[in-house]
């Protein structure tokens, strides 16, 4: 922790990418990020530059409730799965606060709690798992150099 001047705060908050649950976070903007990109959908996703605040959880939460494969280049997605993708980081990240957000081990909040989006993940920590979607075994890959979950059959 340190007291920064106003200066200091806009130097390192420039260094970040849109804050997907502020009213900056707009379709228009969003869809600008993938123009051109043929990195994984993940990596774009969790490269903080462009868009802040997602880790790997999220991201592979977020990818389930788009129904689209991390894995895959983000210059090859349709205009209907960026909407999707979209749509869905607010969903799943506003979820996630509701719930505490997500403790595996000894984490806690500053009131002392876990947090329990845990019980209401879909495909995160569940590879092997039948998916909850479609019957499907959960399938553990890397992706931008961490563990990926996803349903081969409901993400295309």
């Amino acid at each position: 922790m340190k007291i920064a001047t106003s200066e200091e705060v806009e130097k390192v908050k420039s260094k970040f990418g849109l804050e997907p649950l502020s009213k900056n976070f707009t379709l228009k903007k969003f869809q600008n990020i993938f123009t051109n990109k043929k990195t994984s959908i993940k990596a774009i996703l969790m490269n903080q530059e462009l868009i802040a605040g997602i880790g790997n959880i999220y991201a592979d939460e977020i990818c389930f409730c788009a129904k689209v494969l991390p894995t895959r280049a983000a210059s090859k997605l349709t205009p209907a799965e960026i909407k999707k993708l979209y749509d869905c980081i607010p969903k799943i990240l506003q979820e996630a606060i509701k719930h505490r957000g997500t403790t595996f081990k000894d984490f806690r909040d500053s009131d002392g709690k876990k947090g329990n989006y845990t019980n209401f993940l879909q495909v995160y920590d569940r590879d092997g798992e039948i998916c909850r979607r479609c019957g499907s075994i959960i399938k553990k890959t890397r992706v931008a150099g961490r563990g990926t979950r996803c349903c081969l059959h409901c993400q295309k």
